[in-house]
């Protein structure tokens, strides 16, 4: 009985040592194939999340640049491409359009210099934006010409905030470096209404009616101006 024990015994630890001389190196093999695999889907895995914030970086810089190319780099307001831009995306024009000239600019110019004419542009876009409703829109068109587009619906509503605007401006004195003595500034602004209720798919209309009220603003501004300025006209 012993003797059959020990030849099972030895029989039994020779299959054992066969068994892992055998699957030792294909469990290595195995491991090691797992580790490389895990390796790669963590590489694969990190330049997902890389490809997505890139993107995001990508996108967010193409929509800031975007945004850079519709706004005025001298008065932070929109420009002329930005002002179109946000006019077009509006599905109903309802409202009225101001056209806002700074009196005398080139005096400032010619007097205190480009330096000082640029603070003024400046601190006028402020009070301007100051004295305007988050909802309206305000874009400097080029030199000291901005324009506004406020949906009110009425000629009164329109006319309180053409003198508002006349008001904000020339209640103040601006300090320029260089000039002794704060300078006063007035501006004239031109109004005409926006009224026609547009479909949104009608551009032809749509140009038709803004060319109208800017033809009409831009005429009353200058009515201001012959009228001795720092006013506001509408029809």
């Amino acid at each position: 009985m012993s003797r059959w024990m020990m030849l099972l015994s030895g029989g039994l630890m020779s299959f054992t040592s066969y068994a892992d001389s055998v699957w030792r190196p294909i469990a290595t093999h195995a491991t090691m194939l797992a580790m490389v695999l895990f390796i790669n889907l963590v590489f694969l895995g990190g330049l997902y999340v890389l490809s997505i914030i890139k993107g995001k970086r990508h996108r967010a810089l193409l929509e800031s640049q975007a945004q850079e190319a519709q706004i005025d780099f001298l008065t932070q307001v929109l420009n002329r491409r930005g002002f179109e831009r946000r006019i077009a995306d509006k599905r109903q024009l309802q409202g009225y359009i101001l056209i806002v000239d700074i009196d005398d600019f080139k005096r400032i110019n010619d007097e205190y210099g480009h330096n000082s004419g640029d603070l003024i542009l400046q601190y006028v876009a402020a009070r301007l934006k100051d004295a305007l409703r988050e909802e309206d829109m305000i874009a400097r068109f080029g030199g000291e010409e901005f324009v506004i587009y406020a949906a009110l619906k009425n000629k009164q509503s329109a006319e309180e905030l053409s003198r508002r605007l006349v008001t904000s401006i020339s209640a103040n004195s601006y300090q320029v470096p260089g000039v002794d003595e704060p300078l006063n500034v007035t501006i004239s602004v031109g109004v005409a209404s926006v009224l026609d209720s547009l479909n949104v798919s009608d551009v032809t209309s749509r140009k038709g009616v803004l060319s109208s009220a800017f033809k009409i603003a831009d005429s009353n501004l200058y009515k201001a101006k012959r009228l001795g300025k720092n006013q506001s006209v509408i029809n």
